[in-house]
């Protein structure tokens, strides 16, 4: 009888691709993001947020971003996975990533908070440290405006805030003095088809199994349409789909087989966290389920009866995706004589139900 926690030995695997553990060597896709962001620490700019829904792969961003950083001896990278709770809570953060030895007992026997500026410059004068703070949504406002003060005093150091959606809106509206010092914005929305194909053959290949099987292309297609792209489901519901082909005995994973363990199971419609009007909900979930539509086109998907004509209707639409482009919600191409409209990745961030 097959071992429940050795099942992917079946399939010649070393051990088992598709755990939940962070492997940054293993991330796929986001390139902008990542280009962007090591620019921005490149630039030594003081702050940048990432922001995504829970499963979009915002914890190894920040550990792949830690990898990359301590190739170059002038940065020294730290992750945080939660950010302090307290002022006591961020000293001992400091003194544990800096060293707080016995001649900076001497110098500064209590260290308290107003200090921390002066004793993390003194530090830090060979090297740049970049704070990796995971979870940031959870910090409270007054530990978010220590985190400014002392980024803003200590010369060395730039700090890359990783949270959900609500994260952002804190800070524009109830930390504008921190909100205003982002200098990078980075959002993280979900995989396309391709990259969650790569992202399932490099984690098989890693552990010695070859490309993509035992999916078929119709699988991944199919896995791609539950999840949405969205790496940490992916990874989930691959892990399912190996367990249960193993129990079965069964060598490769199709399409059907996938709905037969999933289930029939639709995409979900975009879940709106924000409020919007009735129409501009309308519009982003058309847009959400089809990308890159032109505004009449946009128009074929609803009911135009109540306006006084389609020309009117168009008109109308049109007025709506400016608004929601101005806000950065949509992204534009032009494609021939056109433009169409798809969802930007600041949108998926803020919508998406992971």
């Amino acid at each position: 009888m097959l071992i429940k926690y050795e099942y992917y030995s079946k399939f010649n695997w070393d051990s088992n691709p598709f755990t939940l553990t962070i492997s940054p060597e293993l991330m796929v896709g986001y390139p902008q993001q990542t280009e962007s962001l090591l620019t921005h620490i490149f630039n030594l700019h003081k702050f940048a947020i990432i922001i995504g829904p829970t499963g979009s792969g915002k914890t190894t961003l920040l550990m792949w971003l830690r990898s990359q950083l301590m190739a170059y001896k002038k940065f020294f990278p730290h992750y945080i996975s939660k950010p302090p709770k307290s002022s006591k809570n961020l000293i001992y953060i400091i003194k544990s990533i800096l060293g707080f030895n016995l001649l900076d007992r001497l110098r500064q026997k209590n260290l308290s908070i107003f200090d921390l500026p002066k004793f993390a410059s003194r530090k830090l004068r060979n090297k740049y440290l970049v704070l990796l703070v995971d979870e940031a949504h959870e910090s409270s406002l007054t530990n978010l405006e220590w985190f400014r003060t002392i980024v803003d005093s200590v010369p060395n150091l730039s700090i890359v805030f990783a949270g959900l959606p609500p994260f952002e809106n804190k800070l524009e509206t109830r930390l504008p003095t921190l909100s205003m010092r982002v200098t990078t914005k980075t959002y993280l929305n979900t995989l396309t088809k391709p990259e969650t194909e790569s992202l399932i053959i490099k984690r098989i290949e890693n552990v010695g199994g070859e490309g993509s099987k035992p999916f078929t292309s119709g699988a991944i297609e199919r896995i791609f349409e539950i999840t949405g792209g969205f790496p940490r489901e992916v990874i989930k519901t691959c892990d399912i789909l190996v367990l249960e082909s193993a129990k079965k005995n069964i060598s490769g994973i199709n399409r059907d087989f996938v709905d037969e363990v999933i289930g029939q199971k639709d995409v979900n419609p975009l879940k709106l966290k924000v409020a919007f009007s009735k129409k501009q909900k309308t519009i982003l979930n058309i847009l959400n389920e089809n990308p890159n539509l032109t505004p009449s086109e946009i128009v074929e998907y609803i009911s135009y009866v109540d306006y006084k004509s389609r020309n009117n209707a168009v008109r109308s639409i049109n007025n709506i995706l400016t608004r929601l482009l101005k806000d950065e919600i949509l992204q534009r191409k032009k494609l021939g004589n056109s433009y169409v409209y798809s969802l930007s990745g600041k949108a998926r961030s803020m919508f998406a139900e992971a």
